[in-house]
């Protein structure tokens, strides 16, 4: 008998602490009773976006957050694919830019996949960098704001507020381009891969040097007209501005850009990829502000 009832004491404490692990709130079920979202966004770049338009109410974080990891090349560790699963929404620019968030997503049946190029419409054709035009960050940050604000209405006036604040965030940014604009129209710029295009468009630019550029990116050789038309071109001064990403090298690119310093010709040097710690308004000024200095001399 006694046996008996140690056996029965020990199966009800056990019987009770596999209720109490069952009933335990798990981390994720413990943040929504915070109230907050989160958002897993594949670069800083765009995390900066989500972070000031979900504000309070979301914990966000960037998956590449260093200036030397390409999105187009990275592979996405097991702790990666683990953080996607568990997020509310996962936050990225699209066109194959950052095609493995994608796919991470669809592994997951919590995780809603946001991106860029589809809150703008865009087409497969577009241009990938898409972060490169402001009006399009702006644009980005009001439809991410309504898209919180369907799934979590509570705070829906918080989001448009902070979408909002998101615009005026970038004033400093919009108003440059703006000015530059005005004195920049109808010139002629080439660069050395097309990551810098939205932005030259902007500014009311016109583009010579396309097959180049996208041989470039396509890690492939120019063809050797092509090669020949942007030296000729070059040495008659029909380029006003020369927009170099430095992140890309290669032989080709770098006969041009001695050709272009031989010439006397402004290079402006830009990167694809945001610099460590730099907000996304200093990033894009340190680019203008060279633009700028060329229309000055």
């Amino acid at each position: 008998m006694k046996r008996t009832k140690i056996l029965v004491g020990i199966m009800s404490v056990f019987l009770l602490v596999i209720l109490s692990i069952a009933l335990w709130p798990k981390h994720s079920d413990q943040k929504k009773e915070d109230g907050q979202l989160t958002i897993v966004a594949s670069t800083n770049v765009y995390a900066e976006l989500a972070s000031t338009v979900a504000g309070d109410h979301a914990n966000v974080s960037a998956i590449i957050s260093k200036q030397s990891v390409s999105p187009e090349d990275f592979e996405p560790t097991n702790q990666v694919a683990k953080e996607v699963s568990k997020a509310d929404i996962a936050f990225g620019n699209g066109l194959g830019y950052d095609a493995w968030l994608n796919k991470l997503t669809r592994s997951s049946k919590k995780t809603q996949l946001i991106l860029v190029s589809q809150l703008l419409k865009k087409s497969d054709k577009d241009n990938p960098h898409l972060w490169n035009d402001p009006e399009n960050m702006v644009q980005a940050a009001q439809q991410l704001a309504d898209q919180l604000s369907k799934k979590d209405p509570d705070h829906k006036a918080d989001y448009q507020k902070n979408a909002a604040a998101y615009k005026e965030k970038l004033t400093p940014v919009t108003e440059k381009v703006a000015a530059l604009k005005s004195q920049l129209n109808g010139r002629v710029a080439f660069e050395t891969e097309s990551v810098y295009e939205y932005m030259l468009h902007d500014l009311g630019l016109t583009i010579t040097g396309d097959a180049f550029a996208e041989a470039v990116g396509e890690e492939s050789d120019p063809a050797p007209s092509v090669m020949k038309k942007i030296q000729e071109q070059m040495k008659n001064h029909e380029i006003d501005l020369v927009v170099q990403n430095t992140q890309t090298s290669g032989g080709d690119v770098a006969k041009l850009i001695k050709l272009a310093k031989q010439e006397n010709l402004p290079i402006v040097k830009v990167t694809e990829t945001s610099p460590d710690k730099t907000s996304y308004v200093d990033w894009k000024l340190s680019e203008l502000n060279q633009i700028e200095k060329y229309i000055a001399s």
